[in-house]
């Protein structure tokens, strides 16, 4: 997996994001975070250390959360998990 792969990860997640119109106003705060990290690590500006960890704990939360209510959002969710895992993340 390239950086280049988990920027289209990336800009999937981010098009689903935009289509969930029943996103809560925190949720979508969290997915704001969430991708300002991932895009760090996709440009190579952050370590890849502890702080991955918590990306890690948070994005799976927030698959599990979405499951039911937005199936699609979810998917693209265990894609930008197994393209992080892919890169040791």
């Amino acid at each position: 997996m390239t950086n280049e792969e988990l920027h289209s990860q990336l800009e999937q997640l981010h098009k689903e994001l935009e289509q969930a119109k029943t996103l809560s106003p925190a949720d979508r705060d969290v997915f704001g975070n969430l991708m300002s990290d991932m895009v760090k690590i996709a440009q190579g500006k952050e370590q890849v250390e502890k702080p991955h960890h918590s990306l890690r704990q948070r994005l799976e939360e927030k698959e599990s959360e979405f499951e039911v209510e937005h199936p699609r959002l979810a998917a693209v969710i265990r894609q930008v998990l197994d393209a992080l895992n892919r890169m040791g993340i």
